[in-house]
């Protein structure tokens, strides 16, 4: 009698918590993938999945690596760097993958219809974390990860 009246009073419970929850509408995108036929859109996509793994390796380096400081250290002052960039690259292509839902899309809603992953582990290969981890902050100052100076010469007027 006792399990029974624990289940009721766990249905009921059950059943007053779904009528207080709102509804979340799914956001669905109207654009899936790269746009290999867009060399602006894919500009950004390509930026995009870069950092999107710079944040993957800095997550991982956080939970299992002696080397957390120091790679840190250097996604911060990377992060300040190029901050405006990657929000601009976000909203563009929140704008290109949701269009009118842009404004609800966030960055693992992006990182979703590019196909990206979810764990910087595939990712690494041959590589150990802990080599990872300890070249982070040298590579972040390479010009591949130089988004705004890429951005800016995107949008540089071809001259002749």
């Amino acid at each position: 009698m006792r399990r029974w009246l624990l289940s009721l009073l766990l249905v009921v419970s059950l059943a007053q918590a779904e009528e207080t929850t709102p509804a979340v509408e799914s956001l669905a995108p109207v654009r899936l993938g790269y746009a290999f036929d867009d060399t602006d859109v894919l500009l950004r996509q390509r930026i995009f999945g870069l950092a999107h793994g710079v944040h993957l390796l800095l997550s991982a380096c956080l939970d299992k690596d002696e080397n957390a400081e120091a790679a840190q250290q250097a996604y911060d002052a990377w992060h300040a760097r190029q901050e405006q960039a990657l929000d601009g690259v976000r909203g563009s292509l929140a704008a290109h993958h949701f269009g009118a839902g842009a404004e609800r899309a966030h960055w693992q809603d992006i990182a979703r219809v590019l196909g990206l992953k979810e764990t910087i582990y595939p990712s690494l290969g041959g590589i150990s974390l802990h080599e990872a981890c300890a070249t982070l902050p040298q590579a972040l100052t390479q010009p591949r990860y130089d988004f705004v100076t890429q951005l800016q010469f995107a949008n540089a007027p071809v001259t002749r």
